[in-house]
Parts: structure tokens; sequence; C-alpha cells
């Protein structure tokens, strides 16, 4: 029985367009949001494991009831007298009813009136037919049928009810080719697969709906996604974000005895490979392994958000498995997962790069030390504040690290660290107006991980900073080519030579001189070799070739992202999860700048890059 308070609720929450979430009595979910002329209807028959309510509950509109829900129940009128008043504003209602077909089933049926809402139809059997080009012996038909539901259950809603109400059924029968026909086995992964397909799929169809048959004003499918987010949601991102604040991942790989290692270095004449030394380690990574997997990321019910917390949590798993074996041969195996290898292209773009190139003259350069360094990229963070007065980042100088390194929103500058004049806007903009804005950028949105920073987020980062340096005018032969020598660093890496011998290649082969060669080398060979290097002229190749082909600049800076999230934190944008970014980098206002981009963007090679 649907008491009177909860039908004065319900008619509140569509009067004001708030969300309207409940249970009406124990079997049955409902939510509503923004007042949409859409709902997904699933019921479930009792004793049912399938989880097809897993799909539904990730959408913004649905009711999920049992099989004894039909046109007769409280809940079936109350559902049609709920759309004829939205359909008496908008001219229409679409409700679709799921439900799971016949054990060896592998086909999708769509079960639709003749020659009604066919965008819709056809949306919907399109997004299916694409999905299962991909999954063998899957397929798609459309029956032109009155009856819209599950075999063995009567009518949710009769078409006669539907036509007095203004309501467009539709029917979906899902095979169940995510469990075995026979074992009943759950195949979690495609299953997730599928999940994720399927939000596309539904909002797309719907989409053309509310587009051809409603005056509903809606611009793009993704507005359709919920704009809620579970509880589960928040509960992984604090977890995830605790365990990543008890360790600082790029100090603990990096040596605190770069300048004496060299000395020992050269003083050998390039024959003792360096002993590196290592901060501390602040945590058990057996612990922190243990409280990673204990985090219950099945309870996020947005197929997006579960995507990008599934990837940050392998990620952590990855960095927290190579601070063990920090200082062995499995370091660089486990930097490869995280970082991976140079490929061919890149390995042949590296060469290239060197040997087209030339040295940049060093003579008569006048040099910034690390101080007057540290008081520039302070004012440009003064200038930021003023825009942003909750950015907080100082600059630190440091003994123990070697140039300049942003954790953590905060930049700390190597001691012995020094940088031709002419380079230095160059680095405050790398640094300053590329890792700390997007690390502040990112806190105010509602993640911790958009500032810490989603799976991947390095290579992305480091291609803004480095396209930051040709914005500015400041990215010179040298820079690329040490770029360049970084990913042929990585390849010897691999291959097996040692220090000694990739310092001799860097020199000898490809005339790097004895410092940037030591650099280069040490970076590489930390921890017990890491590939990390190469993200830097990988992720300028692929931010390069994303902007030729269209891609724009100003929504990369929302965060900590990597290339692969720029289409699902859009997504989030749309639905009004993700906020405006308060702050943009202030170089991109000038003129220069502006130029600059628009030449890129028109067609350069690399080579042409250099200011």
């Amino acid at each position: 029985m649907i008491d009177k308070k909860t039908k004065e609720a319900i008619a509140n929450s569509l009067k004001t367009g708030n969300t309207l979430n409940m249970r009406l009595g124990k079997n049955i979910r409902f939510k509503i949001e923004r007042r949409l002329p859409f709902l997904l209807v699933y019921r479930y028959k009792e004793g049912d494991k399938n989880p097809v309510s897993g799909l539904v509950v990730t959408e913004s509109s649905y009711l999920i009831a049992d099989s004894s829900t039909d046109n007769n129940s409280e809940v079936a009128i109350l559902v049609k007298d709920l759309a004829k008043g939205i359909a008496d504003d908008y001219g229409s209602v679409m409700i679709m009813e799921v439900w799971i077909g016949k054990p060896d089933s592998k086909t999708f049926v769509i079960k639709a009136a003749k020659d009604k809402a066919p965008n819709t139809v056809k949306a919907l059997q399109e997004g299916l037919e694409k999905f299962s080009i991909n999954h063998a012996g899957l397929d798609v038909v459309v029956e032109e049928t009155t009856i819209r539901h599950a075999d063995g259950i009567s009518d949710f809603l009769t078409l006669k009810q539907c036509q007095e109400a203004g309501i467009y059924l539709l029917g979906l029968e899902i095979p169940p080719f995510f469990q075995g026909e026979h074992s009943g086995e759950f195949y979690y992964l495609v299953f997730k697969e599928f999940k994720r397909a399927f939000s596309g799929i539904l909002r797309k169809s719907i989409f053309e709906f509310l587009r051809v048959q409603t005056s509903f004003d809606i611009e793009n499918y993704q507005k359709l996604g919920s704009t809620a987010i579970d509880n589960a949601v928040w509960e992984v991102d604090k977890k995830l974000s605790e365990i990543e604040a008890k360790y600082q991942f790029l100090m603990l790989i990096s040596p605190t005895n770069t300048l004496q290692a060299k000395e020992e270095f050269i003083s050998s004449q390039h024959k003792i490979n360096p002993k590196f030394l290592y901060r501390n380690l602040p945590v058990d990574p057996d612990r922190l392994k243990e409280e990673l997997f204990s985090i219950n990321l099945r309870d996020i019910e947005d197929p997006t958000l579960a995507f990008l917390y599934t990837e940050k949590r392998e990620e952590l798993e990855k960095q927290i498995t190579m601070l063990k074996e920090r200082g062995s041969k499995n370091f660089m195996y486990s930097s490869i997962r995280l970082y991976s290898s140079p490929g061919v292209n890149l390995f042949e773009t590296a060469k290239y790069l060197l040997k087209t190139l030339p040295h940049d003259s060093y003579e008569d350069v006048k040099w910034i030390d690390c101080y007057d360094l540290a008081k520039i990229c302070t004012n440009e963070i003064d200038k930021y504040r003023e825009i942003y007065p909750k950015l907080d980042a100082k600059v630190e100088v440091k003994h123990d690290i070697v140039g300049m390194l942003v954790s953590r929103g905060q930049l700390y500058i190597g001691e012995s660290f020094k940088v031709p004049e002419h380079r230095v806007q160059a680095l405050v903009h790398h640094e300053v107006s590329t890792h700390v804005l997007t690390f502040y950028n990112g806190k105010m949105q509602p993640f911790d991980q958009m500032s810490s920073g989603f799976a991947d987020y390095d290579e992305l980062q480091e291609g803004l900073a480095v396209l930051a340096e040709y914005l500015v005018g400041g990215l010179t032969n040298n820079r690329l080519r040490i770029l360049a020598a970084r990913v042929i660093a990585g390849r010897t890496l691999i291959e097996g030579q040692t220090f000694e011998e990739t310092y001799r290649t860097l020199t000898v082969e490809y005339g790097m001189t004895p410092e940037q060669a030591f650099q280069i080398t040490a970076r590489t060979y930390q921890g017990g070799g890491c590939t990390k290097d190469i993200i830097y002229l990988r992720g300028l190749i692929k931010l390069v070739d994303y902007l030729q082909n269209g891609g724009e600049l100003e929504p990369l800076y929302v965060g900590k992202i990597g290339f692969k999230h720029i289409p699902l934190i859009q997504e989030l944008k749309i639905r009004g999860i993700i906020k405006p970014s308060p702050l943009f980098p202030s170089y991109l206002k000038t003129a220069e700048a502006k130029d600059r981009l628009e030449k890129l963007k028109s067609g350069m090679d690399l080579p042409e890059l250099v200011n």
C-alpha cells in the first residue's frame, strides 16, 4: 500500500524537478531524476540471481519491482499517472522494460510497435549490434509485437494504459552471455564490459526518442546519465586517497645521492656503475596492498566511475609493488607494467630527433640559480592565488633532489639546480602552469583522484607540460634532444645494457654531453630501472596528434587525467558531476601563445616546435 505521504512526496518531486529515490515497500526501488520523460523497468522473479538490476541502477530513472507487479498494481497505476503528467508537458514518455532471456539465448530481442519511434529502435539496434561484433555468437533482432515483457508474467502496463498516458512502451530481452549456459557461472569482467557499453547504448536510444518524439530540451545524450553519486563512490575515493597519501611515489624512487654517485662515476672513468641510495619507506607495502584490496569497488553503481576507480586501484597496486622491489631487477619489469616500454615508432622518432636537431650553444648564457628560480615560480603561483585563493602551493629548495619536482601541489627545486635564462619561463610554466595548476583544479572537484591523478595521468600531464614550453617560446633543440635521449635510454635499459653502456650510447652514438648523459641515465636506472621518462616525448606526440585532429586544449586542465579519460571526464562534465575549472594557464591568454597554438594545430612536425 502506497500511503498518502509517499504520494505527496512523489508529486512534489515531479513538480519541483528534484530527484526522487525511494523504496516502496520491501520489494520496489523507484528513482526519477530531473523529471525525465523516461523510465527503465526491471521486474525480477523470486530467487533470480541474474545481475540485470546492476544495469538498471546505473541510470537516472528506473523502477525495480518483483514479477508480481502487474498493470493492476498500485505501483503500475502510480507510474501511469506520473507518466501522464510528464507526457502532458513534453508530448510523450518512454518506458523500456528489460529482462534476461533463456540460458541458451545469444540474441538481443527488441520488442517494439510497428512503425513507431523508428529512430529510437534503430539507435538501440545499432548500438547492440556494434557491441555484438566483438562477442562471438551474439546477434540482435527486432520483433514488432504487442507483447513487450518477459514470458510468464503479465504486462506491467497494458497498451491501452500506455495510450491513455502518452507512453511509448519498448521491451528488451538481454541474452545471458555473461553467465555459463549450463553451470550458471558468472563472468564478471564480461558483464562489467557490457554494463559500461549498455549505458551509452541506452542513452543514445532515449536521446533519439526525446529529440524526435517529445519537446524535452536536451543537447547531448550524456546528459541523460545520473547526476547523483552513490555513497560507495565517496567511500572508495576516500580510501584510495588515504592509501596514496601514505607515500610519495616519485620521491621514494628518486635517489638521494645523485650528485655523489655522479662524482664516483666520473672518478672511476665511467667504469663503475653508481650505487644509488633512497629514502626509507614510510609504509609496509604488504599491509598497504591488504588495505587496497579490501576496498569494495563492486558497490559503485555508475559504470564510468567504476571504470576510473578500478583502473586507479590497479595503478596503486603497481606503485606499491615497485616500492617493495626498489633496488632490484624486478623493479624494472614492474615499471614496464606501469609506464610501458618504448615502441618501435617512438624509438625511431627519438633517433630521428637526435640525428636531426643540432646542439644549442651555451656560450655567453646567463644562468639562474635555484633561489632566483624559486622566487620567479612563487610570483607565478601568487598570480594564480589571486584568481583562486584556495591555492596554497609553496616552493621549497631541497638539497636531496635533482632538478624540479611537483608533489601534491607543492614545488621542490634541487639546491644544485640552475637553468639558462632563456629557459626560465618554459620551466615555470611546465611546473607551475601545468603540474601545480592541474593539482588545484582537480582539488576543487568532488573526487580526490582528480588532484592526485587517475591512472596513467602522467603521460598527458607531461605532454601538456612540454607543450607549455613550446607555447611560451622556450622549447629548445637541447630540450627536445633530452626528451628523445630518454627514450633511447629506456630502450637500452630493457635490452639489458648496463648503466655504463647506456651512458656511452648517449655520449658516443648520439652526442649528448657527459652532464646530460649522466642525468638521463641516472633517471632511467633509478630504483633498478624505470621507463617513466619515455612518457615525456610519447605524451607530447599524442597531444600534438590530439590537437591536430580537432581536440580542445582547455578541458585537459580540469585535473590530473589521462588521454583515455578525456571522453569520460567530458561525460561527467555534461552530467553536471565535474564542475568548471577555476584556473587556466596564464600564458594561453597571450597573443604569442595563441598564434603558436594555431600554427601547431594547422600541422607542424616535432622539430618545428623548437623556438
